[in-house]
């Protein structure tokens, strides 16, 4: 049976567990899945007080190598997450048909459930666009906005208190050809609605083309960020299920990712975001974690 290398988060988080035993509500039968040693679903009460977070605003961007102002689009994303460092998650989802490659492209960015995620939040009415923890500002029409409106309400969205906390790790198995993605979800407020967990795999500087405003036009050699690489979970997000969503209700789920030779450690990252249901399901908070 293979072997975790465990990071110091995972360590300290199952030396936390057995801590509070006598706190713990007992959870459901933790559930292994494909053979992978380690992987859970579960959830427990825990008594023990908890700050709450700094709020990380979640950003998915609906883009693609054939839309020619998507690059303002993409210098916005990096203005923002300098300004406000470690406070915005952003998700590039290359889909629908400014996203089929060039010829001579080298990789194809599309994420297969692109549209389904872009259908799940209203649809865009052009390109580029996205949303900002997926809520409907009042004013719009839409959870889909366009990108010049982003700046304003990302900085209106990382003061709100996060009413979840979500925390990230990562264990490599043996050989390194294989990640589990462990995520542990606790409640600072009581929830009266289901809740959801949608996890994305994200690679940054990726050189490929892109379609630039005149003079620049097809740029061969353009670097690619934040692009969504791959879903670990369902595009709609896999439901977190409890009898009840009291104060301190804790929720943890792993998930195993067999790594492709294409992606480059070093540049993925994690994205997480705890979410309501639906197409009007806010984004309670996100996290992202460097899988290197």
């Amino acid at each position: 049976m293979s072997m975790l290398r465990h990071f110091p988060f995972f360590s300290g988080l199952l030396g936390s567990i057995f801590a509070l035993t006598s706190c713990m509500e007992v959870g459901p039968p933790v559930a292994f899945s494909s053979g992978t040693p380690g992987l859970k679903d579960t959830t427990y009460l825990e008594s023990t007080p908890e700050n709450r977070q700094n709020r990380v605003v979640l950003l998915e961007e609906f883009t693609g190598v054939r839309c020619v102002n998507c690059p303002r689009a993409h210098t916005t994303i990096s203005a923002l997450q300098s300004l406000y460092p470690g406070r915005v998650a952003a998700v590039g989802i290359h889909t629908g048909f400014y996203s089929v490659p060039y010829a001579g492209q080298a990789e194809d960015l599309t994420l297969p459930e692109g549209n389904n995620i872009e259908t799940l939040l209203g649809s865009a009415q052009g390109y580029p666009s996205g949303s900002v923890n997926r809520r409907q500002f009042t004013g719009e029409s839409g959870v889909i906005i366009s990108d010049q409106k982003w700046s304003n309400y990302v900085n209106l969205e990382k003061e709100v208190l996060p009413s979840v906390n979500v925390g990230l790790s990562r264990s490599w198995l043996e050989g390194d050809s294989s990640v589990v993605v462990d995520c542990r979800i606790r409640l600072n407020d009581s929830s009266s609605t289901p809740l959801y967990l949608t996890v994305y795999l994200v690679e940054n500087n990726i050189l490929g083309f892109q379609l630039n405003p005149s003079p620049v036009g097809l740029d061969s050699a353009y670097v690619h960020k934040h692009v969504a690489r791959k879903l670990l979970t369902p595009y709609n997000g896999v439901a977190l299920q409890a009898t009840s969503f009291p104060v301190g209700r804790i929720f943890e789920r792993s998930f195993a990712l067999n790594w492709l030779p294409k992606w480059r450690r070093e540049q993925c990252e994690i994205i997480a975001a705890v979410h309501r249901g639906g197409n009007s399901g806010d984004v309670l908070q996100a996290a992202k974690l460097a899988i290197d």
